[in-house]
């Protein structure tokens, strides 16, 4: 996959807050940078903390002409913090947002691995896997439709709808709504599980030291693909919270703070010599 219209990452909504080393979060599919207000709060003394919303998700710009692929949008967050020169950052994601933190590795390896310390994953997309419902519903043939329903709107989780409502003043949100809308439904129609399958056996040759944070009661992606994640990534550690689901980082955000900080502190960023070898292993035209 070649790169198609390249998105200004200057444009980017970002929302920064704390002090310490950088922290780039990543929010899942149809959410927004808001999902990570707890967890910002719980790390603000340990982290400067810069949430971002992707294109065409909250106030970030939703071109028409951009293609809202995995792919694409992880080459927008290794664009992101090659323009903020970020160094020793820490890059958690959620759901979706941390196959695109898995992708943006692959893709940009040698760009990004010497700026890397750490990666936090929660709840991770990483394998082929079902849609859930509200998904497949916007990935069909009447998901136009659909997203205009309010009967379906009702469905959606809450922090879906407020991706669909991004925040904006009254006189753009008429624009706002029918551009993010066009954007979240071609994301989702441009979303590939099964394109993920090919990207799996690359994993192994992440050696970031990541920490993997899954809720024992997620039911959108199952604590047993957490463990598979565990497995396939050699410098991962996973924590597993009780009595928690798909979102450990709204549910219990002082808990996923407390693990990071933990992990944080001891991790060390792959040698030089592993990188160089990964990058002959895996450059980023074979990721494409």
């Amino acid at each position: 996959m070649k790169k198609q219209a390249r998105f200004d990452v200057r444009r980017l909504a970002v929302s920064t807050s704390g002090s310490g080393a950088p922290a780039v979060l990543v929010h899942g599919f149809a959410s927004t940078r808001l999902v990570w207000r707890g967890l910002c709060r719980a790390l603000r003394d340990d982290f400067t903390c810069h949430a971002i919303d992707l294109p065409g998700c909250g106030e970030s710009p939703a071109p028409a002409h951009f293609s809202y692929t995995l792919e694409h949008l992880s080459d927008v967050l290794a664009d992101f913090i090659v323009m903020k020169d970020l160094r020793e950052v820490t890059l958690v994601g959620a759901s979706l947002g941390a196959a695109v933190i898995l992708l943006a590795l692959l893709r940009n390896r040698d760009v990004l691995a010497p700026r890397l310390k750490a990666l936090c994953l929660i709840g991770a997309v990483a394998y082929p896997q079902n849609f859930p419902f509200a998904l497949a519903a916007l990935r069909s043939p009447l998901g136009s439709l659909a997203v205009n329903l309010p009967s379906f709107m009702r469905v959606l989780p809450p922090m879906m709808v407020e991706a669909f409502f991004a925040v904006a003043p009254p006189r753009y949100a008429r624009f706002r709504r029918r551009n993010v809308r066009a954007a979240l439904l071609n994301t989702a129609r441009l979303i590939d599980a099964n394109a993920l399958a090919r990207y799996v056996p690359r994993l192994k040759t992440i050696g970031v030291p990541t920490l993997l944070v899954w809720g024992r009661d997620d039911r959108l992606v199952p604590l047993r693909l957490g463990r598979r994640l565990h497995r396939d990534l050699p410098s991962s550690r996973l924590v597993v919270i009780d009595r928690c689901g798909h979102r450990p980082h709204v549910e219990c955000p002082d808990k996923v703070a407390a693990a990071l900080k933990k992990f944080a502190g001891a991790a060390r960023p792959a040698p030089p010599e592993t990188a160089r070898l990964s990058l002959k292993v895996l450059g980023r035209r074979d990721c494409r």
